[in-house]
C-alpha cells in the first residue's frame, strides 16, 4: 500500500502527485547545502539557436537559480555554429575554474551531433548526468530521472520491488529513468513504439512512467486501479495548452495517484538539475 504523509491513498480514492508543492518543501535543504559551500556554484547553460521551448526551459532554470543564490552563465550561440565551435566552447567551459556545472540545452539544430557535444563534457561538470561515464556509473542521475525519484520519495512510494513500466527509451530521458528505478529495486519493464500489447504491460505495473511526448497515449484501458502513473510528457494541446501522455481526465478517478502537467514532474527536474549541481561541488 502506497502512503501520504497525510492519509492513505484507500482513504483519498485519487492523490495528485503535486511537483510544485514538494518542490517548495524540499527547496530550503538545497538552500541550506548551499549556504555551506566555501563559494555559491555556478552552472553554465550553453543554448544553440532561440527555439522558443527551449528558451522558455532555460529562463525557468535562470529563474531558479536566482531564488536558490547560484550563478548561472547563459552563453547563446547562432543557429548556425558548426560543430567545431560547438565543442571549442564546451572545452572553454571545461577549463573555466568558476564554472561547476555544463548543460547543453537540447534538442540541437539540425546538423550539429548531440552525443558529440554531451561526450566533450567533463564528466565531473555533467550537471545533466548524460555523459557515458555517468550514465554507466550513475555517479550523477540525470535531472528527470532523478526529480522523479524525490518526487516519489516525497509521497512515500517506495520503488523497490515494485513493478514500473516506463514508457519510451530516449538516451535524454527515458533510460536514464528505467535505470534509476532499477537501482532503487524495481522491477522494471521498458515499452516503446514496437511493443506488441501495451495495456498488457501498463496494467501488469504498480507504477507506470510514461516519457514519449505524445498526447494521449495512455488512456482508461492502460490503467487499472491502486496504480500510481507519473506522467513526464510535454505536449501542446489544440488550446495550445501543456498536456502530458496520459489522458488526466480519463484515467484520473481509476488510479491511486497519479502527476499532472503541468505542475508534476516539470519543477522537479529543475530541482534535480540544481541538486546534481550541488553534489559536483563534492566532486
Amino acid at each position: 500500500m502506497f502512503v501520504n504523509k497525510a492519509s492513505t491513498l484507500y482513504s483519498n480514492p485519487m492523490l495528485i502527485i503535486d511537483g510544485r508543492k514538494t518542490r517548495e518543501e524540499l527547496l530550503p535543504g538545497l538552500i541550506e547545502k548551499i549556504k555551506k559551500l566555501p563559494k555559491a556554484p555556478t552552472l553554465a547553460i550553453i543554448q544553440v539557436g532561440n527555439r522558443p521551448d527551449s528558451t522558455s526551459f532555460i529562463k525557468a532554470k535562470k529563474a531558479f537559480a536566482k531564488k536558490i543564490g547560484v550563478y548561472e552563465k547563459h552563453i547563446q550561440l547562432p543557429e548556425t555554429i558548426s560543430q567545431k565551435e560547438l565543442l571549442k566552447t564546451i572545452a572553454a567551459c571545461n577549463n573555466d575554474d568558476e564554472i561547476t556545472g555544463i548543460i547543453v540545452q537540447l534538442p540541437l539544430p539540425e546538423g550539429l551531433d548531440r552525443d558529440l557535444a554531451i561526450d566533450a563534457i567533463l564528466p565531473r561538470k555533467d550537471a545533466d548526468g548524460l555523459t557515458p561515464t555517468n550514465t554507466k556509473s550513475g555517479a550523477v542521475i540525470p535531472a528527470t530521472a532523478r526529480g522523479i525519484r524525490e518526487l516519489l520519495n516525497h509521497y512515500k512510494i517506495g520503488l523497490a520491488r515494485k513493478k514500473v513500466t516506463v514508457i519510451g527509451r530516449s538516451m535524454l530521458v527515458g533510460k536514464p529513468i528505467a535505470a534509476m528505478c532499477e537501482r532503487e529495486g524495481a522491477i522494471v519493464t521498458v515499452c516503446h513504439r514496437q511493443t506488441l500489447d501495451l495495456a498488457k504491460e501498463t496494467k501488469a505495473a504498480d507504477i507506470i512512467i510514461c516519457a514519449v511526448g505524445k498526447q494521449g497515449l495512455i488512456t482508461a484501458k492502460h490503467v487499472k486501479a491502486g496504480q500510481v502513473v507519473i506522467d513526464v510528457g510535454i505536449n501542446r494541446n489544440e488550446e495550445e495548452r501543456l498536456v502530458g501522455d496520459v489522458d488526466f481526465e480519463a484515467v484520473k478517478d481509476i488510479v491511486s495517484a497519479i502527476s499532472p502537467v503541468p505542475g508534476g514532474v516539470g519543477p522537479m527536474t529543475v530541482l534535480g538539475l540544481f541538486e546534481n549541481l550541488v553534489d559536483l561541488c563534492h566532486n
